[in-house]
């Protein structure tokens, strides 16, 4: 009796088992497969996302400094003060750039040095040359038409008394002019006196040479 009992029991037992088993879902294969498949993908997916957003580990190549281009100083011209002699045209001498003159401008003109200085011992019956320097000061060129002219003292030895301009002389710029003197045999002070005169003969500066004339 134990026997069919315990074997009962045995038997319902299988029976519920298998009762749930049966219940159980049950999973296809390859729906399984899917699954993996998509979580592969997934976590593809983001290791490309996190590639993009982390910065290569390869170091960017250093941008290339360029040096600064560096402009060679300019040189400022000299001004060239051109030497007229006296009663001579003046040959090789660089003029100053020509300006035309302008119409009622401003005559102007004023001595700028004397080489050698006013007040200077010379020998008496020596022969000598003194180098005026004029600026113009003015607004106007000084054209071959202005030109100086003595207007008093003592003429050591000049035969000429009047010398035009022997260039163009545009405003600022200096002309030179180179006297050829002759001291007279006595002692004493000489001096001349100078204009500067325009084309209508008006006067508009002055200038003079004074020297000490000394018996050796």
């Amino acid at each position: 009796m134990k026997e069919k009992t315990s074997n009962f029991l045995i038997l319902i037992g299988l029976v519920i088992i298998l009762v749930l088993a049966a219940c159980a879902p049950k999973q296809d294969s390859g729906q399984a497969e899917a699954q993996m498949t998509h979580v592969a993908e997934t976590v593809a997916v983001q290791f490309t996302k996190t590639a993009i957003a982390r910065p290569s580990d390869t170091p960017m190549p250093s941008a290339t400094s360029f040096p600064t281009a560096t402009s060679a100083p300019t040189q400022m011209p000299t001004d060239v003060v051109p030497t007229a002699a006296v009663g001579t045209t003046p040959t090789g001498q660089v003029s100053p750039t020509t300006q035309p003159t302008q119409v009622g401008g401003v005559d102007a003109g004023i001595w700028a040095r004397s080489n050698p200085e006013d007040g200077t011992n010379i020998t008496a019956g020596s022969q000598f040359s003194v180098v005026v320097t004029l600026m113009n000061t003015g607004t106007t060129t000084w054209t071959p038409n202005y030109y100086i002219q003595m207007t008093g003292g003592d003429k050591l030895g000049l035969a000429l008394t009047k010398f035009n301009m022997p260039y163009n002389v545009p405003p600022q710029m200096s002309v030179q002019f180179t006297f050829e003197f002759t001291a007279p045999n006595e002692g004493g002070t000489v001096k001349n006196d100078w204009s500067i005169v325009n084309p209508n003969d008006v006067a508009f500066g002055v200038f003079w040479c004074e020297y000490n004339i000394v018996i050796p």
